[in-house]
């Protein structure tokens, strides 16, 4: 091959391989879907679900949707995946919308993710966000938060609704009882999660003044099912806008992942990182605010870091308020 051929035969090598390694055309660890604009998403399995439109897609580890259920209407979403030893072996979808609804969706625990079963759970009279179902044996919990008056008040000075996390009960996922309140606050009370360790419950959340303005992640705690709760105990305090992912219990005690606009206050998700802190059984600080190596750490809204065999794998979006890019990314364990 002489040098006039051999030049545009190796450009069209190059370009074929740049579009065979990745979804933006260069080689990442994982995926970039840029402008996907999606209101949540979660690890369900190896698979992310997601909600666009306020509709729920289910994307493979390459960002290929996979499955798409029309007809239903979603905002936020939390994933309870089947185990051997819990009530249900299927994965479940707990998601509420614009309508004051939150339903259950269960799916068929092969990969094929049929929908078996779409069901109202609870309805309300104003608007609920962030559910959360937690299976603690043949026991299930679930609690959303009830917003009543301003959503998201966006001045420091303005007035804020109240947001109480309410907290169900159910033995079969049909009849749902009421429990308690588990906290009531003219603050924000977002990002709620359920951990279920030796017999306690752990909730964690974010607690802000106003919409993207500091906020602490705060754990508080239940000995007796869920009846009655410790006031909360502040894990990161509120100087700067931390969104929480996830905590989870570690051999030595516990690791928060937050994204955080730690480096730079006041640009909320446009400016943030994903961080991590561990600490202690008793949550006592071992250390707080270490920069994490995630690829591409920056403008970052994080929805959730999971760890699977030494391996972390990370689900965000990029630009939150303008482009709205989903991102999946992975990492080794970090020490």
């Amino acid at each position: 091959m002489n040098r006039q051929t051999w030049i545009p035969a190796l450009g069209v090598l190059v370009g074929v391989l740049a579009l065979a390694v990745g979804r933006t055309g260069t080689q990442e660890n994982g995926f970039t879907l840029s402008g996907y604009h999606n209101a949540d998403a979660k690890f369900l399995g190896e698979h992310i679900v997601t909600s666009v439109g306020e509709g729920i897609q289910i994307l493979d580890p390459e960002g290929n949707v996979v499955k798409q259920y029309d007809g239903l209407s979603a905002s936020w979403i939390y994933v309870q995946e089947g185990e051997a030893d819990s009530a249900s072996d299927c994965p479940l979808i707990v998601y509420s919308n614009h309508e004051n609804e939150t339903h259950i969706l269960e799916l068929a625990a092969s990969k094929d993710f049929e929908l078996l079963e779409d069901k109202t759970v609870l309805t309300t009279d104003t608007l609920a966000i962030d559910p959360i179902l937690l299976a603690d044996g043949d026991t299930w919990y679930l609690a959303h938060t009830l917003i009543e008056g301003t959503i998201n008040n966006p001045e420091p000075q303005g007035e804020n609704g109240t947001y109480t996390v309410k907290l169900y009960r159910s033995e079969d996922l049909e009849t749902w009882e009421y429990v308690t309140d588990i906290i009531s606050r003219k603050q924000n009370v977002e990002d709620g999660d359920f951990r279920c360790v030796d017999g306690k419950i752990y909730f964690f959340f974010e607690l802000e003044q106003y919409d993207k303005g500091p906020s602490s992640i705060c754990v508080m705690r239940s000995e007796d099912d869920g009846e009655t709760w410790s006031g909360p105990q502040e894990l990161l305090p509120a100087v700067a806008d931390n969104e929480m992912a996830s905590c989870e219990p570690t051999k030595d005690g516990w690791r928060l992942y937050v994204s955080s606009d730690y480096a730079c206050v006041g640009e909320s998700y446009q400016g943030a990182s994903v961080y991590y802190a561990d600490y202690t059984q008793d949550f006592q600080p071992v250390c707080t605010y270490q920069l994490s190596a995630m690829p591409d750490n920056r403008s970052v809204r994080l929805y959730e870091v999971k760890e699977i065999d030494g391996q972390l794998h990370f689900l965000f979006a990029r630009n939150f308020l303008t482009d709205c890019d989903l991102l999946y990314r992975t990492l080794e364990r970090e020490e």
